[in-house]
């Protein structure tokens, strides 16, 4: 029987299996960039902030100091997104299910 697909934003189309892996891989490039910001900022932003830097570098900086806000306000996008799309392959296999009905088997 061939997987259901479902396209996510309308233009990928993918298996939940694939679906799955490919949210639960950015989830972990996500925890990789926390970590990366956590022990590695602090040191880089204090060597910078005693620097005469030019604005673009300022905001940049300024950016970086919230940078734990904005994943988390990707990751709370992403749930929202994975709760959608999930919604979305429930819908699709009982429709599946309906319009391609397995026939029963039998015991006996």
């Amino acid at each position: 029987m061939e997987p259901v697909r479902v396209k996510v934003y309308g233009l990928f189309p993918r298996t939940r299996r694939r679906y799955l892996i490919e949210t639960a891989m950015g989830g972990i490039f996500a925890l990789i960039l926390f970590a990366g910001w956590w022990f590695g900022w602090p040191q880089l932003r204090q060597r910078l902030v005693h620097l005469d830097l030019p604005p673009l570098m300022r905001v940049i900086v300024a950016v970086l100091d919230q940078a734990p806000w904005l994943l988390l306000a990707a990751i709370l996008w992403k749930g929202m997104e994975v709760f959608l799309v999930l919604r979305a392959f429930a819908r699709r296999e009982a429709q599946k299910q309906v319009t391609d009905p397995t026939p029963p088997t039998t015991t006996g």
